[in-house]
């Protein structure tokens, strides 16, 4: 640092001062410019007032006379010298300084006596003393010599008519111009010098305090990240207003705590023996797996889009549970996800490919989008899938809706989906695909038909419902039929795998095995297996968390280890805890929290008859409890949605207007997208959550509630019609039809004491750990690469291995 403060003080002291001399000399020629042009024209204007009388004394010829005249004619001491001239160059009289007078060269005499021009010349001249004006100028000795002066000199030529018999000359003293150029210069040096202390001063001082100083915070604070005692997010305070290298710094340092924490985690599981899937590890099997190819993601929904709010446009990650779920995965092995481009501003961010690099922050791997007209949206998405295969997949007691319009949309986008997939595996030798949800049950076959080489994997996020209700569907030999496209096909769970396999047994003309849960049509075999999905597991602050709670037990010693790693920590849950009660306005109270799209599939309506009931039957909760539903709208412009949405909005009004009191109402609805962060204050914050859906493939915002509450509390009430309820045997299970039913498990959450909360979601956690979205990820793409391709030689003898033990 001091060498640095020393190099950018010689580099300001040499800017500053060729800046400064430079500006000055051109100051300097502008005023001797000025000078100048004033003395020639006053000087010229003297003359030229002066030239008919000595024209006139001349013409006479009375030239003894000419001195007389010179005397009147110079009638003040600062006037230039006077001195004329005859035709062959002598002095005929002079008055003034008459020294450089008597020294004026022949040649520049010549011009106004024989050509009969003006002349003008600066010169400078040593003047040798003062001659008296009654000496005889051929016995004059200089009386001294004197420093050099600039001098003007101006010659006339004197007329008689057309002839020219002298000329007057001129002398004026120009040394003050010279003089006034060494002042300007004189001044400039010292502003100059002034200027350069300043300047270093203030330089220095700058350095200081805005770059020296918050260089050594950061650099402390880099220190002390290394040593594991300071938390990334306090980065900003130390790098000040370095805001680029902060953020850049700050995810070299974000990566640098994840690979250390991911290396700890990997070194006490191989101690410990156990079977817990981190991103690192994820990222390694991957990479081992796929060998040299490449791994595809097809979903209607894109994970990253450009959306214009207000008058910018911001990049938003919908929420979505797929999104949730496939993040990861796609990070950990720098894949290609291929998507629908939704977002208004979405064509304005992709390159002549139609691709983008996300995330937009931290780029891991691409995104491709696929552009859809409304009336293909209307058809595909809306229409065949979301109001025919939705509401037949799930028991909600809503009718679906087929049409033969929008069966031909969905087709069509299939088709286009296919022909985007296949161009984008055009250089890859052994690509895997992997193909999500009921948006694409054709694209499967029609990606075989068109990449045999191309191993293929479909995941069906929703229910399959029992083979008597899927015969509804007009077509559903044919969904069948590209679905048997894929490789393997993957359910939540092994009842909706049992379903598919009866539907494919009644419907088509194929070979199902019972036992090996394969089916075998037209020479291709399909496997059919559960896949629970989950959610990511943040490994590192878990650990974070667990050692605070555990400290708080033990003792004062660990207690204040405990207080200083919740300091570490970005938001302890208490702090979050009281900040989101505070916005709220529920100091004291409890919190019920539920979070589901708008959708009639999530009991939203069934849960706040729940709350009605319970403050109906148990009034001394009146005022003690707020239960706050998060809603992000969903599919706006089907019919069914839009009637559901009046329907919630109107029984939270109802309930409110029955209960509220001054200060005080039961239910808050928050119909907005939230951001996964707010939604996880709302999972630390809340007593309990409610996940009460009608009918679900699994539900992650149980496991995502788990998955929050680092704290070690919190109760889960959760329907035993989602797929969750499986895994999450220490939820309170309810039927979310009872409504009574449910409101009794929100009283037994209630007073449930603090061990047993505790019991159960140690428990519960500990599955959603060890069955997280890594390992979920890592068995589908395990199953997938191990599928033998006809005419493919094997490269790897242990590339079939499955990662994960029963």
């Amino acid at each position: 640092m001091h060498f640095f403060r020393l190099r950018l003080v010689a580099a300001l002291l040499v800017g500053i001062t060729l800046i400064s001399v430079g500006s000055t000399y051109f100051d300097v020629l502008t005023h001797k410019h000025n000078l100048s042009t004033d003395l020639e024209r006053r000087t010229k204007w003297y003359g030229a007032s002066l030239q008919p009388q000595v024209e006139q004394q001349m013409t006479m010829a009375h030239p003894e006379a000419v001195p007389q005249l010179l005397q009147r004619l110079r009638l003040y001491p600062d006037q230039p010298g006077l001195a004329v001239y005859d035709t062959h160059g002598q002095l005929v009289a002079a008055t003034g300084n008459v020294t450089p007078l008597r020294t004026i060269s022949q040649n520049f005499l010549k011009r106004p006596l024989t050509e009969g021009k003006e002349i003008a010349a600066f010169v400078k001249f040593p003047p040798r003393g003062l001659l008296s004006l009654a000496s005889d100028k051929r016995s004059a000795e200089p009386a001294g010599y004197g420093p050099v002066r600039l001098w003007y000199e101006y010659a006339i030529p004197l007329h008689n008519g057309q002839l020219t018999v002298g000329a007057l000359v001129m002398v004026a003293d120009a040394d003050y111009i010279r003089q006034a150029s060494v002042d300007v210069w004189r001044r400039s040096f010292l502003n100059i010098a002034a200027m350069v202390i300043l300047v270093v001063v203030v330089t220095l001082l700058m350095v200081r305090w805005f770059l020296q100083e918050p260089v050594t915070r950061a650099a402390e604070w880099l220190r002390q990240l290394r040593q594991g005692k300071v938390h990334i997010g306090e980065a900003a305070k130390e790098f000040g207003y370095l805001v680029p290298i902060a953020n850049e710094v700050t995810s070299l340092a974000e990566h640098l705590t994840k690979a250390r924490a991911a290396a700890e985690t990997e070194a006490r599981l191989r101690d410990a023996a156990e079977h817990v899937w981190t991103a690192h590890r994820l990222a390694v099997h991957v990479r081992e797996k796929l060998g040299n190819g490449k791994l595809y993601v097809v979903s209607n929904r894109e994970p990253y889009m450009h959306v214009k709010q207000c008058s910018t446009v911001e990049c938003v990650v919908p929420p979505s549970g797929l999104v949730t779920a496939l993040e990861p995965v796609l990070q950990a092995c720098d894949g290609t996800w291929i998507a629908h481009g939704s977002g208004s501003e979405d064509a304005a961010f992709v390159d002549e490919h139609d691709h983008l690099r996300v995330p937009p922050d931290d780029p891991r791997y691409t995104l491709r989008r696929v552009w859809l007209s409304e009336e293909e949206v209307s058809g595909h998405y809306e229409g065949f899938s979301n109001e025919g295969l939705w509401p037949l997949c799930h028991m909600a007691h809503t009718r679906p809706i087929f049409r033969v319009q929008d069966w031909e949309y969905y087709q069509q986008v299939n088709a286009k989906f296919a022909e985007v997939l296949v161009e984008e595996m055009r250089d890859t030798e052994h690509p895997v695909v992997f193909i999500q949800d009921y948006h694409f049950a054709l694209l499967p076959r029609m990606v075989k038909n068109l990449r045999p080489d191309a191993r293929v994997a479909i995941f069906w996020h929703i229910p399959w419902p029992n083979a008597e209700a899927f015969s509804i569907c007009p077509w559903q030999a044919e969904l069948l039929d590209g679905l048997l496209g894929a490789d393997v096909i993957g359910f939540h769970i092994q009842s909706h795998c049992n379903n598919f396999l009866d539907t494919v047994d009644r419907t088509l003309e194929a070979r199902t095995d019972w036992e090996q849960f394969s089916i075998l049509r037209g020479g291709h075999t399909s496997l059919v297996k559960p896949f629970p999905i989950s959610v990511a597991w943040d490994e590192h602050m878990t650990e974070q968390a667990e050692n605070v709670h555990h400290g708080s037990l033990n003792g004062a010693g660990l207690k204040k280890d405990a207080e200083d790693s919740w300091n570490r920590l970005p938001d302890s849950d208490e702090r979050l805890h009281s900040d989101l009660h505070r916005e709220l306005g529920i100091e004291g109270k409890h919190l019920l929290v539920g979070v589901d799209r708008m959708d009639y599939t999530k009991g939203i309506v069934e849960r706040l008859l729940a709350v009605e009931y319970l403050l109906d039957e148990h009034p001394w909760y009146l005022e003690k409890i707020v239960f706050a539903q998060i809603a992000a709208p969903s599919r706006t412009r089907v019919p069914s949605y839009i009637a559901l949405k009046a329907q919630v909005e109107e029984t939270v009004e109802r309930i409110n207007r029955k209960f509220e009191k001054s200060g005080w109402k039961p239910v808050i609805l928050i119909e907005r997208q939230c951001s996964h962060k707010e939604v996880t204050r709302y999972y630390k914050a809340a007593d309990i959550c409610l996940v009460t859906s009608l009918h679900d493939g699994m539900n992650l915002v149980s496991k995502e509630f788990l998955a929050a509450r680092s704290d070690g509390d919190g109760v889960l009430i959760l329907s035993r019609f989602a797929g969750a309820a499986q895994e999450l045997r220490d939820a309170l299970t309810v039927n979310p039809y009872d409504v009574r039913q449910v409101a009794e498990a929100i009283r037994t959450g209630l007073e449930m004491s603090p061990g047993e909360r505790r019991l159960r979601i140690d428990r519960m956690r500990q599955q959603i750990k060890e069955h997280n979205v890594y390992r979920w990820a890592a068995m589908v793409l395990t199953d997938v690469c191990a599928v033998r391709i006809e005419g493919e030689v094997l490269a790897d003898p242990g590339r079939h291995q499955h990662p994960v033990t029963a």
